[in-house]
């Protein structure tokens, strides 16, 4: 099981953020009263949990790397107390990931960072690309180089660097090469886990509304084709292995934690906007969102803080565990869709999917139509699983 942490404080909120974030104001970040919230949150939920193995902690956002470090290390300390995890945090067996944007990466806050139990910092790079930070709303030229290279200075082994491409109005986007140089440059670092998003426009977002008042036009999806076939390429060459489709690990720096949701794997969300998934005893599950706003959440206690809630038949956690697993190299056995042969000779006639001895994988066209597979095994229901 892993346990995600929601810190939702944000300098500036990005035009295409449609995450549950605040923008820090005058009064600031409520440090210590966030911690309380969380810490009381997690009281609360962990007597249910049982004996559920605690294998990662996630704290993102929002900027985690805005609370401070001293709260940090008192939520890892008291997770892993709540969930019988301290003698896997001594042995280092913990997966403990901190999102963190470049210009918080000074020495002495990664010092902090690693003496509170972080051993795994995801450095939101975004792009290296003067136009395309202005386009995406961030300040931080220059920094995401220094950043990874901070964090291996100050003894962290497992960095993972995010990127978007995609980038509408950014014209160096459009062009292949300099999209290869940005991905080399960032594979040159050595770091061993690269996220490269396609940049999503959200509705409720800032781009959302310029798309809709015709202020802003995304980039054509054939564009955005060549795009992922040329970071496929560029870091296939590196010796990185595209294991799920926005993520690329070098042997051993596959991330703990985002293959727990695509593994269909049971994971515990605390603070605002956070969200759940817990199996019940005799099949099914629940799924559980927390509410978005952090004033709310603040003053909410027991089940006050839930948003949502959905109750899954044990098909339905089948089928989330199929069309899941189809976003991973590692794909799904193939019998989980013996009852649906049609649905197989599809992905196999239209080079969605291989065979690899039992199991069926998709291949980078198959990563390239998951929501389209996704759809066609939603389509199948009940014959999958």
């Amino acid at each position: 099981m892993g346990v995600y942490v929601h810190v939702p404080w944000c300098r500036t909120l990005c035009p295409y953020c449609d995450f549950a974030v605040s923008v820090v104001g005058r009064s600031g970040i409520p440090h210590r009263a966030y911690l309380d919230a969380l810490c009381a949150e997690l009281s609360e939920r962990a007597p249910a949990l049982g004996d559920r193995e605690l294998v990662s902690i996630y704290l993102g956002g929002g900027t985690p790397s805005l609370w401070e470090p001293a709260c940090v290390a008192a939520l890892i300390d008291a997770v892993t107390a709540a969930l019988g995890a301290r003698s896997a945090l001594a042995r280092g067996a913990l997966e403990i990931t901190l999102e963190a944007n470049p210009q918080d990466c000074a020495p002495e806050r990664l010092a902090a960072w690693r003496q509170g139990g972080v051993n795994r910092l995801s450095i939101g790079v975004q792009s290296l690309r003067p136009q395309a930070l202005a386009v995406l709303g961030r300040s931080h030229l220059g920094d995401g180089m220094a950043a990874l290279a901070a964090a291996r200075a100050a003894g962290f082994t497992r960095v993972s660097a995010d990127a978007i491409f995609g980038v509408p109005g950014a014209a160096a986007d459009r062009d292949d090469s300099a999209l290869d140089r940005s991905i080399e440059a960032l594979a040159a670092t050595g770091v061993g886990h690269l996220s490269v998003y396609e940049l999503t426009i959200e509705t409720r977002t800032a781009y959302g509304k310029a798309v809709r008042a015709g202020r802003m036009q995304p980039l054509a999806e054939d564009v955005l084709a060549a795009q992922y076939e040329a970071v496929h390429r560029a870091l296939a060459a590196r010796g990185y292995q595209h294991y799920e489709i926005s993520s690329y690990a070098r042997p051993g720096h596959r991330a703990v934690h985002n293959s727990l949701y695509w593994s269909g794997a049971e994971y515990l969300g605390l603070g605002c906007g956070a969200a759940s998934f817990l199996l019940r005893e005799g099949g099914g599950g629940e799924r559980a969102t927390n509410l978005r706003s952090v004033h709310a959440y603040l003053r909410a206690r027991g089940d006050q803080r839930v948003a949502a809630r959905e109750q899954l038949s044990p098909q339905d956690v089948a089928l989330d565990r199929v069309w899941l697993g189809m976003r991973t190299i590692d794909g799904i056995p193939a019998a989980a869709l013996a009852r649906a042969p049609e649905l197989v000779d599809w992905l196999l006639s239209e080079r969605l999917v291989t065979r690899e001895g039992e199991r069926l994988c998709p291949t980078l066209r198959g990563f390239s139509y998951a929501d389209r597979i996704a759809s066609r095994m939603f389509d199948a229901g009940a014959k999958i699983g």
